[in-house]
């Protein structure tokens, strides 16, 4: 991609993030009773080799909520909690000491809710923005070293990803913060559209 339609692109996909982030701050201030805002949003276009590294190395723990897209478009779909974050998250929630190694059925099921509302809002953003629908399976959630969790949501896709749609996020409270990452992991046709689609936008 051009140097100058990627800077374009990259401003386009930080709109729908933006979107995406303060609709889904807006859901889980319903859920958890607080009144929460997303403080900061970032995105990238990265190689998958790099998605790691972004995200602060894959040896960390971490929760993630991961999904793949049902219908014409191809794509694994991920929300990434970092270890505090999450267990910040699911204390809040289920009003107990977190263990991540060992999660609760409630506290599955809480984490799954969580991830379920950011990649659902973000999802919404991007469909509108390209005007094509979204639709992701039931999602479910899983506890383990980061690189483990990035292959899950390929493994599923069954196709080659080379590159990601990665979005950052720091949502805030009077008295907490967290970080939450939302990954789109498409196949090539599926990003081709994706890009393209956002490209008109730049005209």
């Amino acid at each position: 991609m051009a140097e100058d339609k990627e800077r374009k692109v990259l401003g386009i996909i930080s709109e729908f993030a933006n979107i995406g982030a303060g609709s889904a701050a807006t859901a889980l201030s319903h859920l958890l009773d607080v009144d929460l805002m997303n403080d900061v949003t970032t995105c990238e276009i990265l190689p998958l080799s790099k998605v790691a590294d972004w995200l602060g190395g894959g040896n960390q723990i971490v929760a993630g909520t991961y999904t793949y897209l049902c219908g014409e478009l191809k794509s694994g779909i991920l929300v990434v909690l970092p270890q505090d974050s999450a267990v910040s998250l699911l204390n809040h929630l289920t009003k107990a000491e977190i263990d991540l190694s060992s999660l609760t059925e409630l506290q599955k099921s809480a984490l799954r809710e969580v991830g379920n509302i950011c990649l659902c809002w973000y999802l919404i953003a991007v469909s509108r923005m390209i005007d094509i629908d979204m639709i992701p399976a039931p999602p479910d959630a899983t506890v383990d070293y980061l690189g483990a969790v990035l292959n899950v949501p390929l493994a599923t896709l069954g196709a080659k990803v080379d590159t990601v749609i990665a979005v950052h996020t720091s949502f805030k409270a009077l008295d907490r913060q967290f970080d939450g990452y939302f990954l789109m992991l498409p196949e090539e046709s599926t990003l081709n559209i994706i890009l393209e689609r956002m490209g008109e936008h730049c005209k």
